[in-house]
């Protein structure tokens, strides 16, 4: 009888909690990620909608602040491959980012170096800037709650911080899904905040 209760509650638990996805068969064309976005006194959501995923990238975004902007980018796919810079503050319209830039999404060559040996990646946290040494310092991934087409799930994530911030600094870093083959950056502080909140395939 113990045992049967027990099995009882365990259902009742995975009914009220979240469950995992799997965001490498989930993300396709047509799926819509959703960031809610706070930089400074403005809130808004950032959505991106994804176009294509081979050979490279590409997305549509719009942004529902005051000024409503939107457009297109199209990575390539060296940048895929092994781009070390982010490109976070868009401008309207269509761009094509050159081989060396990333959005949303982290390259292959990013993703193994934060992920094995050192866990350590120079990154160029925003474009004409510096690099950063980023670094996952946590073995264990954490879990980012989401909703999925309505439905409450998590999204596993690895956190990588800027090694060279000192204390009394405002931190910067970013979270990104565990999947090497979707490596969706999920959240970011870095002079802004980005938070995945919603994704949407229907």
């Amino acid at each position: 009888m113990k045992k049967i209760f027990f099995l009882f509650g365990l259902l009742i638990l995975s009914i009220f909690s979240f469950a995992q996805v799997n965001l490498q068969t989930l993300v396709k064309p047509g799926t819509k990620l959703i960031y809610a976005v706070e930089a400074g006194a403005q809130k808004y959501d950032f959505i991106v909608t994804v176009k294509a995923l081979v050979p490279a990238l590409i997305f549509d975004w719009e942004m529902t602040n005051d000024n409503k902007n939107a457009g297109t980018i199209t990575h390539t796919a060296t940048a895929m491959m092994a781009a070390n810079t982010l490109y976070n503050y868009f401008t309207p319209g269509a761009k094509t980012l050159d081989d060396n830039t990333l959005s949303v999404w982290l390259s292959k060559n990013s993703f193994t170096a934060l992920t094995k040996g050192t866990k350590t990646a120079m990154i160029i946290m925003n474009t004409n800037e510096a690099p950063k040494k980023m670094g996952v310092t946590k073995e264990d991934p954490a879990e980012l709650k989401i909703i999925v087409n309505g439905e409450k799930e998590t999204v596993e994530e690895f956190e990588a911080k800027d090694m060279g911030v000192g204390d009394g600094q405002d931190p910067v870093y970013f979270t990104f899904a565990t999947s090497a083959k979707m490596p969706i950056i999920l959240r970011m502080q870095n002079g802004f905040n980005i938070a995945l909140k919603e994704i949407k395939t229907k």
